[in-house]
């Protein structure tokens, strides 16, 4: 039984584009989700929402 792999991409912060370590795939809806940057001088606190499977900022 083969199982496909789907092509992930990462959630970019709209602060300082720094993708941090939240994947997504074209299949992921998902809204108001909040989320703490990573990034090493951000550290804002983002709303993902991601709409047909692209990032919407």
């Amino acid at each position: 039984m083969k199982t496909e792999k789907k092509k992930s991409v990462q959630v970019q912060c709209p602060v300082c584009g720094y993708r941090m370590p939240i994947f997504y795939t074209e299949e992921t809806e998902c809204r108001k989700l909040k989320v703490p940057c990573k990034g090493r001088h951000c550290k804002n606190i983002i709303e993902v929402t991601i709409k047909d499977g692209q990032q919407i900022k």
